[in-house]
Order: C-alpha cells, then structure tokens, then sequence
C-alpha cells in the first residue's frame, strides 16, 4: 500500500457523502482510524453486516469493544425505513455512538450517542428513497466529545437501483474472530465470495469463489488493499481459488455476476485495519 495513514481523531464535519461502492469506500476509508506500522492489530470484537432476510426486510448489526448496533429495515421496492439500537456494554469509560447518512440527504439522518455500561438509545432514518444507499457509521467515543478511539462503517448500496439488493440471502460481513484472526462473505445472485485472513505483521487473504446461477455467465472477484490486488474467475460450477500474503491496510472486496445477456452486478465490503 503506498500511504499508510496514522490514528487520527476523527471529527465527522461534512455532510455531503459520494455513492455507496468502491468510491464511497474511498472516500470514508481514509477518515477512518487505522493502525500505524508500530501498532499491533487487535480486531477482538470488531465486526459489521447487513442482510436482506426477506425481498422487502434487511437488517444491520455492528460490534466495537463495548458498542453494540442492532438495526431492522422495511425496502418497499427502494424506498428504506432503517430503525434499531446503539447500546454501550462495557464499563470501560467510553460511550457508543452511530451515525447514518444518505447522500440526497442534506443532515444526518440518525446521530445517537450513549456513556455508560448498559445504556442504550433508539433511532430511525424515517422513510426515504436514498437512491445512493445508506452509510452507517459506528464509534467509541469519549465522553464529552466526537473522539473517536475505534471505528467502522456498514455501506448499503441502493435497491432503487439495482434491484437484485432485494434478493433473499443478499448482503455482507465481516469480523474478527480472534485479535488478528478475520472472515468475510458476500452473497448476490448469482455469485458468493468467501474470505479469511490474519494480521500477524502483514495481512493475509485467501478466498473461495462460488458462482451460484445455473446460467451461462461468470463470477468474478478481487481483494485489493491500495493498488495491490488479487482476483478469481469462474464459468462453471467448480470453485476458484485465490489469495495473497504481505498486505497492510484496510482490505476492499468485491463479487461481482455477469450473465451473458445483461450487465454485470456486483457487491463490496470493507474490512478495517483495526487500531
């Protein structure tokens, strides 16, 4: 990875946010608190997802040490209602926070914060098209202020506009099942990339892909930190298999379905290199 960016404390100021995707992963990845060459990852307790359990219901979930983000939704072909709970569960001085944001959207549509061991506060976007899809961002602060000492965001791309989002089954997430042991999936139709890695000095990826249609087109896939990447294709029901070692920095992956006779789709997450 070319920069490697220091920990910084982020003060969430602009209200104007690119699409949900590859740019807006850009965009909010660099903003984002990531560890420095010195620090050694510890992902203990980190993980995001979202899901649609029904073509018209989804739901969210986020973990930081001490932060807890349970959240439901109604999709009425595209137009969303998010609401759920930001709880703080540790006594350890900190607080818990969320904000969720829409890019035809001019204010924050959620900003929530809670201090103290088993404190919780509810909240709701309200009902809304959100053509670009909703940005969820989930912090533990410290008290008094918007410093943040840990971080992520939850990315959900829009279902006015690709429709296949609806899907049963569709979605994405990401965690840490030790301090620097991870697993990711993504799930659209037609296509499902299974992921694991380890921070042990230099990060690790090794993927399954699967293509899920019966039809005649391809699944494709790629892992990228900064410009270094890795990907796998395949055409036929047999699996492909990729991976690379010695990565630093956060990991963007990506799946993507082409039929034959239609455009290609395709679905991302992010994984954070943890402070």
């Amino acid at each position: 990875m070319s920069t490697i960016f220091r920990p910084v404390r982020f003060r969430p100021t602009s209200r104007s946010l690119v699409p949900v995707g590859a740019t807006l992963v850009a965009a909010v990845t660099g903003a984002l608190l990531t560890a420095s060459p010195a620090q050694a990852a510890d992902g203990a307790g980190m993980s995001a997802s979202w899901n649609y359990y029904r073509s018209d219901a989804f739901q969210v979930g986020a973990t930081l040490p001490g932060v807890k983000l349970t959240a439901f939704g109604s999709d009425q072909s595209g137009s969303r209602n998010l609401h759920g709970t930001i709880e703080h569960v540790a006594d350890d001085g900190r607080c818990s926070r969320v904000v969720i944001r829409a890019i035809n959207v001019s204010s924050d549509l959620v900003n929530e914060t809670t201090c103290g061991n088993g404190t919780y506060k509810t909240f709701s976007t309200g009902s809304g098209s959100f053509d670009d899809g909703l940005l969820v961002l989930v912090y533990r602060t410290i008290p008094g202020t918007t410093n943040a000492d840990k971080s992520l965001f939850v990315a959900i791309p829009s279902s006015a506009t690709d429709a296949g989002v609806r899907t049963t089954g569709t979605g994405a997430s990401w965690s840490y099942y030790t301090a620097t042991d991870y697993t990711y999936s993504l799930v659209r139709p037609g296509v499902r990339l299974t992921g694991y890695g380890s921070d042990d000095g230099g990060r690790s990826t090794l993927n399954t892909l699967e293509k899920t249609a019966t039809g005649s087109g391809c699944a494709s896939a790629n892992v990228k930190v900064g410009d270094v990447n890795t990907s796998g294709s395949t055409c036929t029901g047999t699996a492909a298999y990729f991976s690379r070692w010695n990565l630093d920095g956060g990991l963007t992956a990506k799946a993507c379905y082409k039929p034959t006779s239609a455009a290609e789709a395709c679905l991302s997450t992010y994984l954070p290199k943890p402070v």
